[in-house]
């Protein structure tokens, strides 16, 4: 028996990480519970209770959470559902970024408006001189207003040119319609037809 027990018997090294010994600090102590109660969720304060090695341990931290709570409730703000630092990382952060970005959307959003508004419908808002916008200054576009530009000259473009062949088109038809109109005029007169024999 004493032989099977001897084979079970393993020698460990001293680590800081692994204070479960009694030669050891209760600052160390403490410090490895902390970082146990941060790393393990499963850890339970109370487990400490019946320890006698670390029982003085769980008073500290035990009185040091009572004192927090107690600071809590006193306080007019925060209460212990309802922390400062739940405050921080669920209201003012969150708050912060999406102010910004909403601010962002809208600056940019408001911008490219006043920009599209004057390319496409030729129209000049207010809060072009609000935001010192200069409409007339080709140079001081930004990138996807340049883009748009271009874009509606070449439309602009392609219309003037549209246009220019319906003129060409309803001209040539004119002038073939009077032609045809004069000839047929002629060879009516030729045969000695009047105009009003004709309908």
């Amino acid at each position: 028996m004493i032989r099977r027990s001897s084979r079970n018997l393993k020698y460990t090294n001293y680590s800081e990480y692994n204070l479960k010994n009694v030669w050891v600090s209760d600052q160390k102590r403490l410090e490895a519970i902390e970082r146990l109660m941060i790393a393990d969720k499963n850890f339970k304060l109370t487990s400490l209770k019946v320890n006698p090695i670390y029982k003085p341990i769980f008073d500290k931290l035990d009185a040091r959470a009572t004192k927090e709570i107690q600071r809590l409730e006193d306080s007019y703000l925060w209460s212990p559902s309802y922390t400062k630092s739940e405050y921080k990382h669920m209201f003012s952060q969150p708050l912060f970024f999406h102010t910004i970005l909403v601010g962002l959307f809208l600056y940019f959003g408001v911008r490219y408006r006043i920009y599209l508004n004057y390319i496409k419908n030729d129209r000049k808002l207010e809060f072009a001189e609000k935001l010192n916008i200069d409409l007339e200054d080709i140079d001081s576009y930004p990138k996807a207003a340049l883009e748009m530009l271009v874009e509606r000259k070449k439309y602009d473009a392609y219309i003037e040119k549209k246009d220019e062949k319906i003129t060409q088109i309803e001209d040539s038809f004119h002038k073939y319609a009077e032609e045809r109109i004069l000839r047929v005029a002629e060879m009516r007169k030729k045969r000695g037809l009047r105009d009003s024999d004709y309908s």
